[in-house]
């Protein structure tokens, strides 16, 4: 139960800033795939943009969480790269957007 509490905490009291570089970079690609008609590609940069930085920014707090495990962090990071591949298998389909 207090490892509950400490995820809870650790969603709903922090501050979440992403470096502006980053932020415009972002943007950039985003607004290419846009321009191209890539729209699953730009969904693709979108998910692996949020991923880098929910990994990134958030690196100590999940030790901090996790302890000196690293359970979590493999766990992370095997489920992000399975919906990174559920999505490349997904684009790949054939279909169209109404």
């Amino acid at each position: 139960m207090d490892t509950l509490m400490n995820v809870y905490n650790f969603i709903s009291d922090k501050d979440f800033s992403v470096p502006l570089g980053q932020i415009i970079i972002l943007v950039i690609l985003n607004s290419g795939c846009l321009l191209l008609g890539k729209y699953k590609l730009g969904l693709l940069i979108s998910y692996l943009f949020v991923f880098y930085w929910g990994f990134s920014l958030n690196r100590a707090e999940f030790i901090n969480i996790l302890g000196q495990t690293h359970f979590g962090l493999y766990i992370y990071a095997l489920s992000g790269i399975a919906m990174l591949v559920a999505a490349v298998i997904g684009f790949f389909q054939k279909g169209y957007i109404d």
